[in-house]
């Protein structure tokens, strides 16, 4: 994930983050109240409510090596 932080003059940040690099074909744009540094904190948020919302775009996670072995 990429992103771009984005004053606007009017006392609030233009946040953008971009899914491309994991071969997501997904962007996502809002508004914070506040600087770049206060819509940096909200950028984990933000990232997390995304990913969630479109799960079905993201590669499912790898499922564990069965290992016979190791069962008991």
């Amino acid at each position: 994930m990429t992103y771009l932080l984005t004053p606007q003059g009017d006392g609030t940040t233009q946040l953008c983050v971009d899914y491309t690099d994991e071969g997501v074909d997904l962007w996502g744009t809002t508004y914070v109240k506040g600087d770049e540094a206060t819509a940096l904190r909200y950028l984990p948020t933000f990232d997390h409510d995304l990913r969630i919302n479109y799960a079905h775009l993201f590669p499912a996670p790898p499922e564990p090596e069965h290992n016979p072995e190791v069962e008991m």
